[in-house]
């Protein structure tokens, strides 16, 4: 039986993230990915500021930057302007495979693709018919976990996002649109890439099920007069159940720990964050991240926010209203994009 000191499941930003950060560090490493090729998500391709700058991703990666956005409250529409970028598109299978590049100088890291963990046991994982033992195991394979699964959380992941990529060139406005009606708490978007736009929205199932959300998208579609004939329909689950980092010698990274926010459905710097810290741990028995705690602070306060939101019931669409008023004023706007970005 072949043994590794650290097997990582999940080759996404968090995955990717703690193979780096163990990269030449004296123990061995096994990054599994169940797809064929690194990068490609489910996912709008929306980045914030904090992303960009944590990653350090050069300027040929990003396809749009913004200073400003297009925010729409059930109308009203109001153009919300910055005085440096903090809005960013980018192709995810770019950035998953600039990211799998960096490895490529470790010596110390496997990386393996097409391979689908069967069954995890306390000493080892089952890779189709291969036994590889583990000193640490780190979960990083988003909101349907395997990893979570055998630490015994087996609540499915609570929201779900669903969008068209609409082939086009001509949509170069980053939009968010906020309409109880349809999308009760939550919101639509529109992410334009270099190729491509991602029109979508999301929302928690037990507030919005599936078929009903999919229902008043294509009704807010149609009203928005959004042509998607020639588009590409892709829905995914959200966790934002968070469970918790550390169990023994086992991990939990990104969505896998439930740390995507509730509230705003941005979920790439928790996974490098939560990615990286979680490497310092095993290379460092005892450390206290400092990073984590803020990361689940923010996360319990778009909990709560959502919360509210959603006991408001009637009275969302004025609330959202009324938030869009207050960035009229320099201060809000600061602590706004610092809570939400």
């Amino acid at each position: 039986m072949k043994k590794y000191d650290v097997v990582i499941v999940g080759a996404g930003p968090a995955g990717l993230k703690c193979a780096e950060t163990l990269g030449n560090s004296g123990k061995s490493v096994l990054l599994v990915e169940k797809n064929q090729k690194i990068g490609p998500k489910v996912c709008a391709g929306g980045l914030t500021g904090k992303d960009i700058a944590y990653l350090n991703i050069p300027n040929e990666l990003i396809e749009y930057s913004y200073n400003e956005v297009l925010v729409h409250v059930n109308g009203v529409t109001k153009n919300i302007q910055w005085d440096e970028n903090f809005a960013y598109t980018i192709d995810r299978e770019e950035l998953g495979q600039w990211q799998l590049k960096k490895l490529q100088v470790f010596p110390n890291i496997d990386v393996r693709m097409g391979c689908r963990v069967n069954k995890i046991t306390p000493e080892f994982v089952i890779l189709g018919d291969e036994e590889i033992a583990y000193d640490y195991l780190v979960g990083a394979d988003g909101s349907n976990s395997i990893v979570k699964r055998y630490l015994g959380f087996t609540n499915p992941p609570q929201g779900m996002g669903i969008q068209y990529i609409i082939p086009t060139t001509e949509i170069k406005k980053f939009e968010f649109f906020f309409d109880s009606h349809y999308f009760s708490a939550w919101y639509a978007w529109i992410f334009p890439h270099r190729e491509y736009a991602s029109i979508g929205c999301g929302a928690s199932q037990k507030v919005l099920p599936a078929k009903e959300l999919h229902k008043n998208f294509h009704e807010w579609l149609k009203k928005q007069k959004i042509d998607i004939s020639n588009a590409k329909y892709e829905a995914f689950p959200m966790n934002y159940d968070f469970m918790g980092i550390e169990f023994g010698n086992i991990f939990l990274t990104g969505d896998a720990a439930g740390l995507l926010s509730s509230f705003t459905g941005e979920g790439i710097y928790q996974a490098l964050v939560s990615g990286e810290e979680v490497a310092k741990m095993i290379l460092t028995p005892g450390y206290a991240s400092p990073k984590i705690p803020e990361l689940i602070h923010k996360h319990k306060r778009h909990r709560e926010i959502l919360d509210k939101l959603i006991h408001a019931r009637k009275w969302q669409n004025t609330l959202f209203l009324g938030g869009l008023f207050l960035f009229n004023f320099k201060k809000y706007r600061e602590k706004a994009i610092n809570l939400l970005g």
